[in-house]
């Protein structure tokens, strides 16, 4: 149960699901953002909260929100950007 800064319980029709809470690391583009990663499912929270001592019960309205904010400068470009794949169409290739 390591990595995870906290756990988080979520009721979906008679179970409960249980997520580990953690950031994103350097590698990745969402860098620094919250990262939620499902781990299992109990037939009562109960039983969760043996397994997880600690979790809370939450929801998608106090669940933190990721976001990503807009590309860098020539992120899109034809100058190397992502997806600059070497390609260029025009209006007369349709």
């Amino acid at each position: 149960m390591s990595g995870y800064n906290y756990y988080t319980m979520t009721q979906d029709g008679d179970y409960w699901n249980v997520y580990g809470w953690s950031t994103y690391g350097p590698s990745s583009v969402l860098a620094g953002q919250p990262r939620k990663v499902f781990l299992e499912t109990y037939e009562t929270s109960e039983e969760a909260e043996r397994n997880y001592p600690g979790v809370t019960p939450s929801n998608r309205w106090t669940e933190p929100e990721v976001s990503v904010g807009p590309a860098p400068a020539n992120y899109y470009s034809s100058d190397g950007g992502f997806y600059d794949a070497g390609e260029y169409w025009s209006e007369e290739d349709y």
